[in-house]
């Protein structure tokens, strides 16, 4: 018997996340991030607070630090996107900030190196360990 739980999605050919689910595909070797990855990190940083609340058995604190902790998340998924498609500046205009530096000090699922911002996205250092970002923020 297996500890794994499958989940299975699946689209009509006409659905427009068709380019998305090929994307993903275990066929597509160029992925930025190991797949399964990619997927729980895209859900989990905004439904699992929600899916915790729904289960019940937490304290009210413990579901404001998983919606804090799914808040953060979403916070850098938004600076990976703005760094890959060069739209720092914008982000700088509406307030979203990001850490001028990326370490791999983590606690409890959190960088918290990262969970502070200390700059603009226009001060992110444009390397390898920018693509770490969303790494340290699942890890």
């Amino acid at each position: 018997m297996s500890n794994q739980v499958d989940f299975r999605f699946q689209f009509s050919t006409d659905s427009p996340y068709i380019l998305l689910v090929k994307y993903l595909s275990p066929k597509n070797k160029a992925l930025s991030f190991p797949r399964q990855n990619m997927i729980i990190w895209a859900i989990a940083a905004f439904w699992y607070p929600i899916a915790c609340k729904w289960l019940g058995g937490f304290s009210e604190s413990d579901l404001k630090s998983k919606a804090r902790t799914a808040i953060y998340q979403l916070q850098q998924q938004i600076i990976y996107l703005a760094h890959t498609f060069n739209l720092e500046q914008e982000l700088g205009q509406i307030g979203i900030v990001a850490p001028t530096t990326l370490n791999n000090n983590h606690i409890d699922g959190i960088n918290p190196s990262l969970t502070v911002p200390l700059a603009t996205t226009s001060e992110l250092h444009h390397s390898q360990n920018d693509d770490r970002l969303l790494d340290n923020a699942f890890n």
